[in-house]
């Protein structure tokens, strides 16, 4: 499967709960959530552990970069309730009226 999410110059890496190995820049994770990462995460290229698998991950890691942000509408049910979590556990806060949407 291929990412969308995994940028060449990233400062971090995600891995997800079922070790796939997201490329982030820290600055799209300090600026688009609320809750991540901590002040803990000081050094290049840090690796940091997550509980949730990819296919979550990549959905919610697409709101935290400048461009259209996935709207949601074809996820099921038990998928869009899983990313409506981990946008809440991060505060992703671009995705929280989107995903309260959906869920109605």
């Amino acid at each position: 499967m291929i990412y969308l999410v995994n940028a060449s110059d990233s400062d971090v890496t995600i891995q997800s709960a079922d070790a796939v190995l997201f490329n982030l820049h820290r600055k799209n994770l300090e600026v688009g959530t609320g809750a991540f990462p901590g002040s803990e995460f000081e050094t290049h290229r840090e690796r940091v552990y997550l509980t949730e698998p990819a296919p979550i991950l990549e959905i919610l890691f697409q709101f935290l970069y400048p461009k259209k942000h996935p709207d949601l509408k074809d996820l099921k049910f038990n998928i869009l309730a899983q990313v409506a979590e981990a946008v809440e556990k991060y505060e992703v806060f671009s995705a929280m009226t989107l995903c309260e949407r959906r869920l109605r």
